[in-house]
């Protein structure tokens, strides 16, 4: 996918160009100045991947800064640094307005990968190494409340990432002028290369584990839902929390590396923005 990775690395400074051309309005919403939020959140849920376990609890960092027409994100904060605006996306991203209604957007990010070596059912798989994806996505407003959005992202770096798509609707109910809940209902879908890296066992890790072989194509990953709510608390400080749902799909479903079907994740949070 040589064409591919290049044509997505020149799409991302080009978006970065676009977004220099902010209007009055964004301007008044913070873009195009630099700005920053800092803050932590405590997550508790668990994964698809892996034999089954209770769920682990963890405190993580959270941070964004914006730099004129880029943002540079980790986690959600992308969505808080202005509570009931548009959000950019996670990692090194930017956006602009193609219209009235459509935004389109542009990120890397870092995919750190993953490693067997604490699973004592699946250790000796081989590892999924890191890598960057370069990141396209598109947002369509379908009334004040509701939107729709598609995305895609592929692995720059030719480690055996693949290629995802993503697809999913968004209702934002403004609770009060200080507070937002936002509720998604969205699926993922992923090419041969990506499904076979993330849920197959080659012929080489099943010879260093002792278990059968399984190869799947591109197909439907997940179903994942959520609900989420963001309140300021003051000028500057901003609580946050959630519950998101996942339910893997199609032959990842059946997958030798798959613990558990279902998975959850609760977050709950606070941030400090300097606007």
């Amino acid at each position: 996918m040589p064409c591919l990775n290049r044509l997505l690395l020149c799409l991302v400074p080009a978006a970065a160009i676009s977004a220099g051309n902010v209007s009055a309005g964004e301007e008044a919403l913070g873009k195009g100045r630099d700005d920053f939020l800092i803050g932590a959140s405590i997550v508790s849920g668990n994964a698809h991947i892996g034999t089954a376990q209770r769920s682990t609890t963890d405190l993580k960092p959270i941070w964004a800064f914006q730099l004129g027409p880029l943002r540079v994100s980790r986690s959600r904060a992308n969505a808080l640094m202005s509570v009931g605006r548009e959000a950019l996306e996670t990692g090194l991203s930017t956006e602009f307005k193609a219209t009235d209604d459509i935004s389109l957007g542009a990120s890397l990010r870092l995919d750190n990968g993953r490693s067997f070596d604490r699973d004592p059912l699946l250790r000796g798989l081989p590892d999924i190494g890191t890598t960057v994806r370069a990141r396209l996505s598109a947002r369509r407003a379908l009334g004040p409340r509701w939107s729709w959005s598609m995305n895609t992202d592929h692995d720059l770096l030719g480690r055996k990432g693949g290629l995802r798509l993503g697809a999913g609707v968004n209702y934002v109910y403004p609770y009060s002028d200080d507070t937002q809940w936002d509720f998604s209902l969205g699926t993922g879908l992923g090419n041969g290369r990506y499904m076979q890296t993330h849920y197959g066992i080659s012929l080489a890790g099943a010879q260093a584990t002792g278990r059968d072989t399984f190869q799947l194509g591109g197909g439907f990953e997940n179903l994942r839902t959520g609900v989420n709510f963001s309140t300021a608390l003051g000028d500057n400080w901003v609580a946050f929390g959630g519950l998101e749902m996942s339910r893997m799909l199609g032959r990842a479903a059946h997958s030798p590396l798959v613990g558990r079907l279902n998975t959850h994740s609760v977050t709950i949070g606070l941030a400090y923005r300097s606007k």
